[in-house]
């Protein structure tokens, strides 16, 4: 029998090699299950912690192992928990505000270790984006004006370049904004809408309440962008030069010159856990962002620059970003990383396909085609305007751009639909780019990252399940060290004559889902989808046994 200090023992140096990229969280877990054996009944442990009792002994439970040869299997499904754990980490850390501005290097560190990130995608979010990404304010207007008109809404956005200033600002600092916001118009770019996304996807993980402030500075979008600073603090790059932080600043500002208005057909917001609609009706103009207050960085008596500030998202746009009401999907984090000017229509896809990906998780629609020519084509989400001139080299512009995607993981895979377009139709066809390609339609395949949302571990082991709804986990931890040694130790193995191929092959065959395969088989649906996906090497003998006789009842 192992006893309690050895658990703890190993849990930590688990922990070390598993979240060493979290040096303070080793420290709350110590300071945690040391809390833990004392038995107070009113301590609760951090909500990572939690998690990672909660997982070991799911895992432990379900193959039948022991914890006192733990070091034998732990690591095999050191993946399988770093997973599972990571967004419990982003809550406490979220969650601490004793120091923001390091809460915020911690939230930016974890981030920046995840391939796609929670972001926006309601319909007005992402035309808003867009509508910044390309510029597109209509300068004959008293105000520099956007219409936004899609089926279920219609939204009007100006550019105000005087509106209420920040707070605690003396005359020289608000020449300096004033200086920030009057380049608004010539600031609204594919950079701009960067920032936009990384204001919206710091202010979700942080705000407790629609009206919370978050703290921003403008090192956060450089370490998000994944600009090299000149020296770093324990993964968060520091040390920018004056005119990378200006360039943030400067687009940050321009954000809090736009205002929103819906038009007409009211929008509704519906509550997915009674059904209770809240409409919005023709509102008055609500601004992007609010600014509370900045910092500004001096060099003597001289403002130099302003490179923090308060801000949250404006009345308008946080319905969409906070609580039950908030429309989110995943934004892959390589997006902020292609150059703003070289590769923005790289950015501008990546975006389109995010919020596309996001309405068509409902009906698992992932495959329906995109047009590549039209006004709702491909071609022109990027802002790329089809010449008929130069086709051989839109052509190739246009597959280097899905080839880019595909190879930094945003996408999974592309291809042609073949009876719309093959290679064969530009050697028989004088006008083949107009007549054949600008009308030819590409499937694009997400990454597994976007399509497991579906299946997300955090729902088959939520802490807020029934079965570890009302867990003690001082209990947990030190039934751990009490239960009795499993028989056997490895889990036993049997000749393959299943393999993930075959598995996935049969159930696309017979078009059955991943959950309903799952649930038929007797296993969760995030075991077969890693199994499919190759990642589980020695699967136990009970598992292969049960799809074995589910591949035989399909026979």
């Amino acid at each position: 029998m192992t006893n309690t200090k050895d658990i703890q023992k190993r849990f930590l140096q688990f922990g070390k090699n598993t979240f060493g990229d979290f040096p303070l969280l080793l420290q709350q877990w110590k300071r945690d299950m040391r809390s833990l054996m004392k038995d107070d009944p009113n301590f609760e442990p951090c909500q990572s912690l939690k998690a990672f009792l909660v997982i070991v002994d799911q895992i432990a439970a379900e193959h039948h192992l022991s914890m006192s040869n733990m070091n034998e299997w732990l690591h095999i499904y050191q993946n399988q928990i770093r997973e599972f754990v990571i967004p419990y980490i982003d809550f406490d850390f979220n969650n601490n505000n004793n120091n923001k501005k390091e809460n915020n290097r911690d939230l930016i560190t974890s981030l920046l270790n995840q391939s796609f990130v929670e972001s926006g995608s309601a319909i007005l979010f992402h035309k808003i984006r867009e509508t910044i990404s390309k510029n597109e304010f209509d300068l004959n207007e008293a105000l520099p004006t956007a219409k936004i008109k899609e089926k279920v809404i219609e939204a009007t956005a100006q550019v105000r370049t005087v509106s209420d200033y920040p707070k605690l600002l003396s005359n020289q600092e608000l020449n300096k904004w004033n200086h920030l916001t009057e380049q608004a118009l010539t600031s609204m770019d594919d950079l701009t809408a960067d920032i936009f996304d990384i204001i919206s996807i710091l202010w979700m993980k942080q705000a407790a309440h629609k009206d919370q402030m978050i703290r921003f500075h403008t090192d956060d979008a450089l370490n998000l962008r994944q600009v090299q600073g000149r020296s770093n603090d324990e993964g968060y790059q520091t040390g920018y030069r004056k005119k990378e932080r200006d360039d943030i600043m400067k687009r940050l500002a321009a954000l809090t010159t736009i205002w929103v208005r819906i038009e007409r057909d009211n929008l509704k917001l519906i509550d997915p856990e009674n059904g209770e609609i809240e409409e919005y009706g023709n509102v008055q103009f609500n601004p992007l962002f609010v600014v509370d207050s900045v910092n500004v960085a001096y060099r003597g008596d001289k403002p130099i620059g302003i490179y923090e500030c308060s801000i949250r998202p404006g009345e308008l746009l946080s319905n969409f970003l906070f609580g039950a009401k908030k429309s989110s999907g995943l934004l892959a984090l390589k997006t902020l990383h292609y150059h703003p000017t070289k590769q923005k229509f790289h950015k501008r896809l990546a975006r389109y396909l995010s919020w596309q990906w996001r309405i068509r998780q409902k009906g698992s629609d992932y495959l329906r085609p995109y047009l590549i020519g039209g006004d709702k084509g491909l071609l022109n989400v990027m802002g790329i305007e089809p010449a008929t001139r130069y086709g051989s080299r839109m052509k190739e512009q246009f597959e280097e751009i899905l080839d880019t995607l595909q190879h930094d993981g945003i996408i999974k895979a592309w291809l042609y639909v073949e009876s719309d377009w093959t290679e064969a139709i530009m050697e028989r066809e004088r006008n083949w780019f107009t007549n054949s390609w600008l009308k030819a339609r590409v499937q694009i395949v997400p990454s597994d990252d976007v399509t497991l949302k579906d299946i997300d571990l955090l729902e088959e082991f939520s802490l807020e399940s029934n079965t570890y709804k009302a867990v003690n986990f001082s209990s947990l931890l030190k039934g751990m060290s009490a239960k009795e040694e499993v028989a056997v130790s490895e889990p036993k193995m049997i000749e393959m004559d299943v393999t993930p191929d075959l598995i996935k092959t049969t159930r696309k065959k017979k078009k059955i889902s991943l959950t309903d395969a799952a649930k038929s088989i007797g296993i969760s649906h995030s075991t077969l989808s890693r199994y499919e996906r190759g990642l589980i090497k020695r699967p136990l003998s009970e598992n292969l046994d049960r799809m074995k006789e589910w591949l035989e009842s399909l026979e």
